[in-house]
């Protein structure tokens, strides 16, 4: 049987059906709200948290030079920034401690006026660094930024970075990777290398070795056969 509004003269029963029916699409509205809401809430909280540990991180000096170039006197400062870190391994409930890096810095100081003159932020092109970087600056004017390793790894072969000087500006050249190569040791302006997976073997004044010349910007294989 079906009743009769008095007020509409429509079957009371498909109202009912039409009340219904917007009341699922009007919570499916809010279902698919709530659930937008809670993924931009998580995709908006992963940088926050982020930022927020880069900025309790601490910036610790690596090393400085003295250098003149274009005729003034200024002092290239490299450091890192990094926070310690202790967490719960979760399998074992071993407690593990270390230290989480942040980045690099290159500052350009005048020596004279004692000011900065400017600072610029980079990271380090792998992702295990095996060995704390060195700087090297050339007489072209040339800031090398060189990480060693002991690793035979594909993933760990140390890096080198390049940055030049103008207009009392560091500008990072960028320079490409070489993945041929693992960065094995520095000595002044000569970083050691190793080819492929070779083993290492320490560069000798009568076999010889593999080398990048910071100067020249020429890999030098002067390797002789030992028989």
């Amino acid at each position: 049987m079906t009743f009769i509004s008095n007020r509409t003269g429509k079957p009371m029963g498909s109202l009912g059906n039409k009340d219904l029916n917007n009341g699922e699409i009007l919570k499916k509205k809010k279902d698919r709200k709530a659930t937008l809401m809670a993924i931009l809430f998580f995709l908006a909280l992963f940088p926050i948290m982020w930022f927020g540990l880069d900025f309790l991180a601490t910036e610790y000096p690596i090393t400085q030079t003295n250098i003149t170039i274009d005729g003034k006197n200024r002092v290239i400062k490299f450091s890192e920034r990094t926070r310690g870190y202790t967490q719960k391994d979760q399998t074992t409930g071993i407690r593990e401690s270390g230290t989480s890096h942040y980045g690099y810095f290159l500052e350009l100081v005048d020596s004279i006026a004692k000011r900065s003159l400017h600072k610029l932020k980079f990271k380090a092109p792998v992702h295990n660094i095996q060995d704390t970087p060195k700087m090297y600056f050339s007489s072209k004017g040339i800031i090398w930024i060189v990480s060693t390793t002991r690793s035979n790894r594909d993933d760990e072969r140390g890096f080198i970075l390049k940055f030049s000087i103008r207009n009392d500006s560091i500008i990072n050249d960028e320079r490409e990777q070489d993945e041929t190569y693992g960065i094995r040791d520095i000595d002044g302006n000569r970083v050691f290398l190793s080819k492929g997976n070779e083993f290492y073997t320490p560069y000798s004044t009568f076999f010889g070795g593999i080398y990048l010349d910071l100067e020249t910007e020429k890999i030098v294989d002067d390797r002789k056969d030992p028989k």
